[in-house]
């Protein structure tokens, strides 16, 4: 089974993509032998109000509960974010929260950035930050094109150290990066997840679980932007047994995410 933590719906102002509606995801999750994704919503990357974004994505992923878990976009630079994390922790059922620093214009490592990870961390609710939407080398003029900075996301989680934080479409030194090295984060809960991991940085994502074991990576796709069996070969490839792809593939995210408490919740109802 694959569980994928990194995945999106909705429209890309600058390229067109395929497979980002709920019913061709969903067929899309299928051909690819995918169980579950995390998905939140793209327009929520663009918008200044984020929320309506977020209730457009539960709205249209209604239909596939149980296979599209909808996961917030919280913008703390907006004035009403408290409001906007309550309604969709409390009412929506998102299963995490999704950060776009960049995009969205602070600090991730600076107080907005750690109020909304800490207030995730009192509602049990993951949070997300992609180190990149597209590869900045081929971006549109609009596009900031700015990844996030690995050592101030790990700035970020020492100052909340219990909460839950999964850095999604990173490459690099993932192995010698501070999440992994700083000896304050050794029993904290963060993960990398299989995205964008080519190439060489395939072999730092190796290199990662080798030194910090394969709890510290999830399988994520980052559809529609990108392939999915890109993910899926990655994870077939990496160095260690069928029990700990097992954990990689979706033990760890259903963990992360406390799925099976939810939906033994759902199933009592």
């Amino acid at each position: 089974m694959l569980f994928d933590v990194n995945a999106w719906l909705g429209s890309f102002p600058f390229r067109s993509l395929r497979d980002n509606t709920p019913e061709a995801l969903v067929r899309r999750l299928d051909r690819e032998g995918i169980r579950w994704a995390a998905v939140a919503p793209i327009e929520g990357i663009f918008h200044r109000n984020v929320q309506p974004a977020n209730e457009r994505l539960v709205e249209a992923i209604a239909p596939f509960a149980g296979r599209l878990l909808p996961m917030a976009v919280i913008n703390p630079t907006y004035v009403k974010w408290e409001d906007d994390l309550a309604r969709c922790h409390e009412e929506l059922g998102v299963i995490g929260v999704r950060l776009l620093p960049v995009y969205h214009g602070y600090d991730i490592d600076g107080p907005l950035a750690r109020r909304v990870l800490g207030a995730c961390r009192e509602r049990g609710l993951p949070v997300s930050i992609p180190q990149r939407i597209e590869d900045p080398r081929q971006r549109h003029p609009f596009d900031p094109g700015v990844e996030v900075e690995l050592h101030r996301v790990a700035a970020l989680l020492a100052a909340e150290p219990k909460a839950t934080l999964i850095v999604t479409n990173a490459r690099g030194n993932l192995a010698g990066s501070s999440l992994a090295t700083r000896p304050d984060l050794k029993e904290a809960a963060w993960c990398f997840d299989l995205s964008l991991a080519l190439g060489n940085h395939f072999r730092q994502t190796t290199d990662l679980v080798e030194r910090c074991g394969p709890g510290r990576l999830v399988y994520g796709t980052h559809l529609p932007f990108s392939y999915a069996a890109c993910a899926t070969v990655k994870l077939h490839l990496l160095p260690v047994d069928d029990e700990a792809k097992a954990d990689i593939a979706y033990r760890n995210a259903w963990r992360l995410f406390r799925l099976e408490e939810r939906f033994a919740k759902e199933e009592a109802r």
